[in-house]
């Protein structure tokens, strides 16, 4: 294409613009040989999914047969199946929502992705990425045994909607207990991020305690029994009051298996004027894998 004039991206994919034209009168571009946008940064991405390139053909099938059609763009999103794991993304990863210049806040996760105690149920592993200030969901990384191609589809339409946090948190997901929880694990993760902007949660993610953040507390281990070894364990249902081995000044940083007794104790413990709590987010189940941020 060098010598065709039709202008070329970095890459060496073909430019459109949002009819999937090229800057050549009546040569269009589409699939894996074109550059489309990013919809949320507005910027030039390159998607050589399947999935957008068939969206791109009907597309330009319509604009062929005179129907004006614009594309949107894509959002970067993909599912893939590892050996035992399946992994999804949609939207901006926490690092890119920050070069692009958002207040970027996240929340990392785990999550029972059906009822626990249904034949076959897992966790989700999530990470959800959205901007401080309006509340609007950015993005989304989830991985798991189960359908995480559902979790990152609700993202997609939330974040293909401009949707807030707030629009999204008590969607009328469907439940049966072989398919989700009664409080879906997308809505789960939805509320508990809320509760970190909103200030009812002080937390820090698995990347910041590995950053060091969490230097000078003092780790309670608030699973259901003792599995931090060194490490004193506290029964949440014998909490009624002050902790007579810690002072209520004292640094604490509160763990459990998933993230969900960690936060119970912090709510009592404040409620007895400890004021220097923090939950690990994803707790051991996060921390216990090779944590990289993406």
């Amino acid at each position: 294409l060098a010598d065709t004039g039709i202008e070329l991206s970095e890459n060496k994919a073909i430019v459109v613009n949002e009819y999937l034209g090229t800057n050549i009168k009546d040569i269009y571009a589409v699939g894996d040989c074109a550059v489309v946008s990013n919809m949320l940064t507005e910027k030039e991405a390159y998607s050589p999914m399947g999935s957008s390139a068939n969206i791109e053909g009907r597309i330009l099938a319509q604009n062929l047969n005179g129907k004006r059609s614009g594309y949107k763009g894509v959002l970067g999103t993909a599912v893939a199946k590892l050996p035992e794991l399946n992994v999804a993304k949609t939207g901006l990863t926490e690092d890119e929502a920050k070069a692009e210049g958002y207040d970027a806040v996240t929340v990392v996760t785990v999550v029972d992705d059906k009822a626990h105690y249904y034949p076959g149920a897992s966790s989700f592993f999530v990470k959800m990425i959205a901007d401080r200030s309006t509340k609007k969901l950015l993005g989304l990384q989830v991985a798991g045994k189960g359908a995480v191609d559902k979790m990152a589809d609700i993202a997609v339409m939330a974040i293909s909607l401009n949707a807030t946090l707030e629009d999204i948190k008590d969607l009328d997901l469907s439940y049966a207990p072989p398919f989700s929880t009664a409080i879906h694990p997308f809505s789960h993760t939805v509320n508990i991020l809320l509760n970190k902007i909103n200030g009812e949660i002080n937390s820090i993610t698995p990347r910041e305690y590995m950053q060091g953040k969490a230097e000078g507390y003092k780790i309670i281990d608030a699973s259901i029994s003792p599995s931090i070894a060194g490490v004193p364990h506290i029964d949440l249902s014998k909490v009624h009051g002050e902790l007579p081995e810690f002072s209520k000044d004292e640094k604490l940083l509160l763990v459990c298996t998933k993230g969900k007794r960690a936060y119970m104790l912090q709510k009592r413990l404040i409620s007895f004027g400890y004021a220097n709590t923090l939950v690990l987010e994803g707790a051991l189940l996060s921390t216990n894998y090779h944590y990289k941020t993406i």
